[in-house]
């Protein structure tokens, strides 16, 4: 496992908030106090995910995923990758593969 600083959680005041990472798009997640990191890669072509009326959609096919889970509505096997986020002092740390 490999653990990536994100920075403080002090610099992000809405969510989700778009990040960079290792050159990867991530979307930070806020949730009932608790941080997750979701991969803004669809999971069919690659292509970056947006967020429309409260949903991750990939504008390539149309394919769309929940917020909570990543799980993909148009292929249920599908979902996009998602990695813990722990908080040390105030700093998020994400724990990537």
């Amino acid at each position: 496992m490999n653990q990536v600083t994100i920075g403080t959680a002090d610099q992000f005041d809405s969510f989700p908030a778009e990040i960079v990472l290792d050159r990867r798009p991530y979307y930070l997640m806020k949730e009932d106090g608790a941080y997750r990191l979701v991969s803004r890669r669809c999971p069919h072509a690659g292509y970056t995910v947006d967020i429309e009326d409260g949903e991750f959609v990939c504008p390539m096919h149309g394919w769309t995923f929940e917020t909570d889970t990543g799980r993909c509505h148009n292929v249920p096997s599908a979902m996009l990758a998602m990695y813990e986020v722990i908080v040390e002092d105030g700093t998020l740390i994400a724990i990537l593969p």
